[in-house]
């Protein structure tokens, strides 16, 4: 038997999903011009991706996450990763250097159901190691929680390694919480938000 609520959260994932672009209300904020960064911001669907693009995208969460990957139970599995990255639901917003437009950072994400609710989740923010520590990751997750928000998910839903203390970290100081779902003898966190807290600010 359906149940009318969850159906309701799936057609809720699948109408943003099928917008042509979820950031256009907030094109004025696909920049970041601060800390001696001039960052310009696009959003992409994963299906509309060069192998160009795609090929940049995968080094970059090669290089950041691959050593981290090989340590935890997951292990890294290339061929694996390439489909969760380029999954034809997989929606991104690509920061690029305003000078040279080089890829700086990105956001991949999806408006998914997560335990019988629509939510956004997080599959990745990776930044390159040249551009951190100047207030970019923070700009892009608040850029995200409006827009998840904005769309009226029910969460914003992550999955972080527990190995990676920094990174949990932050997303407490985000005011993210582990979820009742999360396992507690796992070697992750599932950590979700369920309003928004952060200010989007332009710049």
């Amino acid at each position: 038997m359906s149940n009318p609520k969850v159906n309701m959260s799936i057609q809720a994932a699948k109408k943003v999903n099928g917008l042509a672009d979820p950031t256009k209300p907030f094109s004025s904020f696909m920049k970041y011009n601060k800390n001696d960064l001039d960052m310009t911001m696009q959003f992409i669907k994963a299906p509309a991706m060069t192998t160009f693009l795609k090929a940049k995208i995968f080094s970059m969460v090669k290089d950041n996450m691959m050593e981290t990957y090989k340590k935890c139970p997951w292990g890294w599995n290339g061929k694996d990763k390439r489909a969760e990255l380029f999954h034809k639901d997989s929606r991104y917003i690509l920061v690029r250097h305003l000078s040279n437009n080089s890829l700086a950072a990105f956001v991949h994400f999806r408006f998914d159901i997560e335990n019988l609710i629509e939510v956004l989740y997080l599959y990745e923010i990776q930044i390159d190691k040249n551009v951190r520590g100047k207030g970019l990751g923070r700009y892009l997750m608040s850029l995200l929680e409006t827009i998840a928000f904005h769309y009226k998910m029910k969460r914003i839903v992550l999955t972080v390694l527990k190995s990676e203390e920094d990174v949990v970290k932050f997303y407490f100081s985000l005011q993210y919480e582990i979820e009742s779902y999360s396992p507690e003898d796992a070697f992750y966190y599932i950590l979700s938000k369920k309003k928004k807290t952060l200010e989007l600010v332009k710049n």
